[in-house]
């Protein structure tokens, strides 16, 4: 095992070593005898599986992750002649599927207080794309005044250079044309968001002035980003209840499974089940 990790860069080793060392661990505490690469079949990778998720409760992440690197090894023993064939490894487990990160009514509320308090123009229109056209910060910062149209009424922005090339119009309600408008009258230049030596913002610039906004609202930096703003935007929609092909079209997926995501129940709305049925209102 020694020298399969040696092959290894520095950093897969690590990975790599640990996930063996708890499978040596368990084949010898199951088996009495030291792990050989000869000796591994397939009901001893049935029954580790077992272990790690009935008696471990480990999660299909960290299952996956520690058969593969035993798989690994074994395929490496098998090109070095050490073993004639591979056993039959269990199939894949499957993850539960969760609803994209997204702000609730009360977290967007304490970070869209925090932005306004600030009073940046510039920045309430980056953040009024992504949260309230559902843009791609990609998206958001490639945008050219030319492409928004603001009314009394209505309002809307082309996005010129969505994934895959698409183009495709959103509508701006009147909460994002509140925070869009005011710097797109200040706009003068080729782009909504300019640089400081040419083109335009970069990408990591609005996720960090996120970070900023977020830490002053006293919710975790590192967890509102700007595909979480782009996420509520979505979630938001879905709950409001209008359609699924209606969404996709406003975000700019080409597949409707890609949308479907967004319905999936986030770990918060099980736990608000769960308080439901036990306690009423939770309170």
């Amino acid at each position: 095992m020694k020298e399969f990790l040696g092959t290894l860069g520095q950093t897969t080793a690590r990975a790599y070593g640990e996930d063996l060392i708890d499978f040596s661990r368990w084949f010898e505490e199951s088996d009495g005898i030291e792990l050989v690469a000869g000796l591994v079949t397939t009901l001893d990778l049935r029954d580790y599986l077992s272990h790690m998720l009935t008696v471990r409760g480990l999660k299909p992440s960290t299952i996956n992750r520690r058969l593969a690197a035993i798989r690994a090894w074994l395929q490496w023993a098998k090109r070095k002649g050490a073993i004639n064939d591979l056993p039959v490894f269990p199939r894949h487990l499957s993850e539960p599927k969760r609803a994209p990160k997204s702000l609730d009514r009360v977290e967007e509320a304490r970070f869209l207080r925090s932005v306004a308090r600030e009073g940046n123009v510039r920045d309430n229109a980056a953040i009024g794309l992504m949260l309230y056209a559902g843009l791609r910060v990609s998206e958001a910062v490639s945008t050219k005044p030319s492409d928004i149209e603001i009314g009394e009424r209505k309002g809307k922005v082309i996005v010129r250079n969505g994934k895959g090339m698409k183009r495709r119009e959103v509508p701006i309600n009147a909460d994002g044309r509140g925070m869009i408008g005011p710097w797109l009258a200040k706009a003068n230049s080729d782009y909504l968001f300019p640089g400081s030596v040419g083109g335009h913002l970069s990408p990591r610039t609005i996720q960090e002035l996120i970070k900023k906004y977020a830490y002053q609202a006293q919710l975790d930096p590192n967890s509102v980003t700007p595909h979480v703003l782009r996420h509520t935007f979505a979630t938001k929609i879905l709950r409001s209840g209008v359609d699924i092909v209606t969404v996709a079209a406003l975000l700019g997926h080409s597949r409707i499974d890609t949308t479907a995501i967004y319905t999936q129940p986030s770990w918060r709305d099980l736990e608000r089940a769960v308080d439901g049925r036990e306690g009423g209102n939770g309170e």
